[in-house]
């Protein structure tokens, strides 16, 4: 009896504001293996299988710095952030989410130069302290007041690590000791930043999904995992997206398939994929994780 899966993409307009998809679970794992290619599987009533919202952070303007410089700190941040597997953004929240606020100052050290300080502060969704970690750079007063992008940048990547640092607590990753289960062997056909953001999105969902993730695609592993995007030609000013994610055993041989799917607007996709990434990696995981169990079952006859 064939047990796809199917989820639908986020509509980027709502899944910048929460980070969650449908999820169709597969069945018990006593059931058989699902056959590779079977046809999706329709979802009568898609909210009412939608999982939590994911949390992520959501990163505020930094008080006390001019504008724009307010604003591009906040971005930079959110981009270093997603660089390092946490999803962030200066937009999209929900009742889970983290705050991320900061402020900053500046000292003058002589003639057209200052001394920065932004001092960034993790709060949870309540509004009680996580953590803080400060950040100090000398530079020339004209670039902070335009509010220069590199230097944004500068900030926001030294202070990600400990930010980062912050909230891996919630769900630390397993180490791993021995052959790992699955390679993660790379997305074609996704345009934008999305085969690099998907790979790297997957493999850290899969992870915190307890399943032991090789850290090199071309790693030893025991399963191999794939993923395929196909973008439709713009209709109306909607593009359909379809990812599919296909495990099978080192020799090729297949062992099934989680589909997701849903319609975008047009060109949405072409650069940064984001939060988008993490929310659909999040909604695969659980099918994929799946899949992996009941072949390690059919493995050893369970």
């Amino acid at each position: 009896m064939p047990l796809p899966a199917s989820t639908l993409l986020p509509d980027l307009g709502f899944a910048m504001r929460r980070l969650c998809l449908a999820l169709l679970l597969l069945a018990a794992a006593c059931q058989p293996l699902p056959h590779p290619f079977a046809e999706d599987t329709t979802l009568p009533d898609p909210t009412a299988l939608r999982p939590p919202d994911s949390a992520g952070i959501i990163v505020l303007p930094v008080t006390g710095a001019p504008s724009p410089m307010a604003e591009r700190l906040a971005e930079a941040m959110a981009k270093a952030l997603r660089g390092a597997d946490v999803p962030a953004s200066t937009t999209a929240q929900n009742r889970g989410s983290y705050r991320l606020v900061a402020s900053a100052e500046e000292k003058p050290l002589g003639p057209g130069r200052s001394s920065v300080t932004v001092a960034w502060r993790l709060e949870d969704a309540g509004g009680a302290p996580i953590g803080q970690h400060a950040e100090t750079a000398e530079t020339a007063s004209a670039i902070w007041q335009q509010g220069d992008s590199p230097l944004a940048a500068n900030l926001a990547n030294e202070a990600a690590p400990a930010i980062a640092a912050l909230v891996e607590g919630d769900a630390p990753l397993p180490t791993v000791t021995v052959e790992p289960v699955l390679a993660v062997r790379g997305i074609s056909g996704a345009p934008g930043d999305g085969g690099e953001t998907l790979s790297r999105a997957i493999g850290n969902a899969l992870q915190r999904a307890n399943v032991e993730v090789a850290a090199r695609p071309n790693a030893k592993a025991r399963f191999v995992l794939t993923g395929r995007v196909e973008v439709s030609p713009p209709d109306a000013g909607k593009q359909k997206v379809k990812v599919s994610w296909l495990l099978a055993q080192p020799d090729g041989h297949q062992i099934g398939m989680v589909n997701q799917e849903n319609a975008v607007p047009a060109g949405s996709l072409d650069g940064a994929w984001g939060d988008v990434a993490f929310a659909v990696a999040a909604a695969a995981a659980p099918g994929i994780a799946t899949l992996i169990e009941h072949a390690k079952i059919a493995s050893t006859g369970g």
